[in-house]
């Protein structure tokens, strides 16, 4: 594929997804886009993030995108001290606006927090126990099967790529790499495709390579290849305080040449017995607290 772009909208959170979802989906409709978007199945329980301050980065990281301005005091106490919203329950017409307007809606783990922090040492049954309340969920709401998921934090483990391998899921999306391949994970090999991020995230770079949406969409391009490129949006970044990054993103891309195209087109018109076999392994990313998965290719 040449010069393509896949847009990949991360849900993390009950207001990413009642006031960013709508303002993106917004954006791309008036130059007709689609994306491809995922949604937690379970409650927002942001609040329980906050004994990640203890990780390497995660405070300098909130001090550079703002992180009560991006995300709401209320929703910081989400799971910590006031429940949490059920994410797509209370947001079930806007899920399905984003089926009726031809987006891809993929799973995003069911509880966010709880996969992003425990997913890497879960066994199987705790693994399989997470995907199956995920995808039960959103086939009572929507009453169609899913088709792909979307690990939180890009975080995952052998189990689950087996068993959405096993439930006839076209792609998942768990990893930082550089091109669509099969993933070995613990020695195993897993014949699903994966799809990785290949550009950093917006709250990554804010505040180490620029602080405006002009000056950041020069660096983007300047990452930009003539094959297939995949830039993961949140719904409360650009969803929220940077929905004009993601504006002069698409008009300069499109001068550039680029098309775009959801991950499942892409996983479609991929010819699968090209694609390379690459191992994954827990490492980490410039600007990202924590370790994510990545693909040893990168």
């Amino acid at each position: 594929m040449h010069k393509v772009i896949g847009l990949k909208i991360d849900v993390d959170t009950f207001i990413g997804m009642k006031y960013g979802v709508p303002k993106i989906a917004s954006l791309l409709s008036t130059f007709g886009i689609k994306a491809s978007f995922y949604v937690p199945m379970g409650r927002d329980n942001t609040g329980r993030t906050v004994k990640r301050i203890f990780r390497k980065g995660f405070l300098k990281k909130a001090r550079r995108i703002g992180v009560v301005k991006t995300y709401g005091a209320k929703t910081l106490l989400y799971g910590l001290l006031i429940p949490g919203p059920r994410i797509p329950n209370r947001n079930k017409s806007i899920l399905k606006q984003i089926l009726n307007e031809g987006h891809e809606l993929g799973i995003h783990g069911y509880d966010h927090i709880f996969w992003h922090d425990r997913i890497k040492t879960l066994g199987f049954e705790n693994t399989k126990r997470e995907l199956e309340k995920a995808i039960n969920t959103y086939k009572a709401l929507l009453n169609v099967e899913p088709k792909s998921f979307a690990a939180p934090g890009w975080v995952t483990n052998v189990h689950a790529l087996k068993l959405l391998k096993s439930y006839g899921f076209l792609y998942s999306s768990d990893t930082r790499g550089r091109f669509p391949f099969y993933p070995m994970m613990g020695g195993e090999v897993v014949r699903l495709m994966q799809i990785p991020t290949t550009l950093p995230t917006l709250d990554e770079v804010i505040g180490i390579h620029g602080n405006e949406p002009e000056t950041l969409v020069k660096y983007y391009e300047s990452l930009l290849t003539d094959s297939i490129n995949i830039l993961t949006v949140h719904a409360e970044i650009e969803g929220k305080n940077w929905i004009e990054f993601l504006k002069i993103y698409i008009e300069r891309t499109f001068k550039l040449g680029y098309t775009y195209k959801t991950l499942a087109n892409i996983a479609n018109t991929l010819k699968q017995e090209e694609l390379p076999l690459f191992e994954v392994v827990y490492g980490y990313v410039e600007g990202r607290a924590g370790y994510v998965c990545i693909s040893l290719d990168t």
